[in-house]
């Protein structure tokens, strides 16, 4: 899948958009086909290493921390969500990724 990543953190905010593996969720999670993201001031933040101080990525990081789409496969202890649900989210800071297929 196709996925914006950072490489390196810098003034300019560039991303590059490269090919990544499709990620398998964990028991406790759900994997989204992402329809929509999001671009907040957190992104630039992010960017420009503001917040390492909290969170310190380890590069290249897809960015994106809001998004919509479909529930394409659910991790064996999900019950609330079954695949093809529409679905929009706030992802954890340190579980970020929305700029991805």
């Amino acid at each position: 899948m196709k996925a914006a990543q950072l490489d390196r953190y810098s003034r300019e905010g560039r991303l590059t958009v490269r090919e990544v593996a499709v990620p398998e969720p964990a028991a406790d999670e759900v994997l989204i086909k992402v329809r929509a993201a999001a671009i907040n001031p957190l992104e630039l933040l992010i960017v420009r290493g503001s917040i390492r101080l909290i969170q310190d990525y380890r590069l290249p990081q897809t960015l994106g921390n809001e998004c919509s789409g479909v529930v394409e496969r659910v991790g064996s202890r999900v019950g609330k969500f079954r695949p093809g649900d529409a679905v929009y989210t706030r992802l954890p800071l340190e579980r970020i990724g929305a700029f991805a297929e």
